[in-house]
């Protein structure tokens, strides 16, 4: 029964999919302007951050299955709406509201699966989001095939359909499920997570990478179009460029649950990634995109589990909640700001330099921080080894 949490999950992202594919048929079919098609984009990561930070404690608390319901209510209403809406004020509310279901619901879908336990918790956050990016490269192929079918609000309404399936066994399973639950776990708890230099490297490691997932969703569309790329073949590009995903995080994260230190694989992982984002927005060509966006979610598949595993393991399973959810709000805060501004960066540079370019030195400075913090906490604990 715990694959409908991968199942519901893949659904939920399968909508922002769906909208990736169709942002430069908006931008043109309704007049939408390069900063209204930012708005689109960062919005959904924008309200992800809200129930990843607001939300987060009742899922320490065990209120599982009354979060799945609102995810599950937000998410059908979302979808519905945004299949119809025409008007940049619909378009943005409509998405907004799928990034709230996809925020509660991850969440909720991440404490169950980790239950009452720690142990293989990289491996089944690894599994978490592999649902994600099939759903995320599902959306496009799904949307293009639909909407030739019956138009640009069918592949929405198809989604909604599904998700009103499966909301019932899932909710029945979330409530049945055992999970370790912390009575005084709220909103401030996430701040002492921030003492441990290990944490705010996963935080920096997840801001990074995020970043950068902001600008492919808000420009790649217009990138792959402007080199004659059809929304068919975009749905094909992105299945290639996202294979990686479907299969690493789980086998990372495998790894990661019995290596001493998952934050040096993390910090090893994100020193491949930085170049290859600066290679993106140099080197132009729908080749050259496929190859190097194929060894980014390469890194991406090894980052995103092990600094989970790192922050994990400061939380324990009682606050893995708390804990998973303060790196995606850094990640999703990341994303909301880098989507706004790249398809303006885009234009402004003519270019991917003006997004891709920007988001690599981000990365790279990230990189740095996130290494100092290793290391002083390396160097701290062989002090205390040394004086003990």
């Amino acid at each position: 029964m715990h694959r409908l949490v991968y199942v519901t999950y893949l659904l939920m992202v399968a909508s922002a999919g769906i909208t990736f594919i169709f942002l430069e048929d908006i931008e043109t079919d309704y007049g939408i302007p390069a900063w209204g098609i930012g708005l689109i984009s960062a919005l959904s990561f924008a309200t992800a951050v809200f129930a990843s930070l607001a939300i987060a404690p009742y899922g320490d608390r065990g209120h599982l299955r009354l979060l799945g319901v609102l995810s599950f209510v937000t998410a059908i209403i979302g979808n519905v709406w945004i299949g119809y809406a025409t008007e940049l004020w619909s378009l943005a509310a409509s998405r907004a509201l799928t990034g709230v279901s996809a925020g509660l619901f991850s969440i909720v879908g991440r404490k169950a699966l980790i239950g009452d336990t720690t142990d293989d918790s990289g491996e089944k956050i690894g599994g978490f989001i592999s649902a994600a990016v099939a759903g995320f490269i599902l959306g496009p192929a799904l949307g293009a095939q639909l909407s030739e079918w019956g138009g640009i609000e069918t592949p929405y309404l198809v989604v909604a359909a599904l998700l009103a399936v499966v909301a019932i066994p899932t909710l029945r399973w979330l409530a049945a499920t055992p999970i370790a639950v912390s009575d005084d776990a709220n909103l401030l708890a996430m701040l002492p997570l921030l003492r441990s230099p290990g944490v705010r490297a996963a935080v920096l490691a997840q801001i990074a990478v995020f970043f950068n997932i902001g600008v492919f969703d808000a420009t790649v569309d217009e990138y792959l179009t402007d080199l004659g790329v059809s929304n068919a073949q975009l749905g094909l590009v992105l299945i290639v460029v996202a294979s990686p995903l479907l299969v690493m995080p789980r086998l990372t994260g495998r790894y990661v649950d019995t290596h001493p230190r998952p934050a040096r694989i993390m910090l090893g992982a994100l020193a491949g990634f930085v170049p290859i984002v600066l290679l993106l927005g140099l080197w132009e060509g729908v080749a050259v995109f496929i190859a190097l966006a194929f060894v980014q979610t390469a890194m991406e598949s090894t980052i995103f589990p092990s600094a989970a595993r790192v922050v994990i393991n400061e939380t324990g399973a009682e606050k893995s909640a708390i804990g998973t959810g303060l790196i995606d709000a850094a990640g999703s805060s990341a994303a909301a700001v880098s989507a706004f501004i790249a398809p303006i960066a885009y234009d402004a540079a003519g270019g991917p330099i003006g997004s891709f370019g920007v988001s690599g030195v981000v990365a790279a400075v990230l990189l740095i921080l996130a290494w100092l913090n290793i290391a002083d906490r390396d160097a701290s604990q062989a002090i205390q080894k040394t004086t003990s």
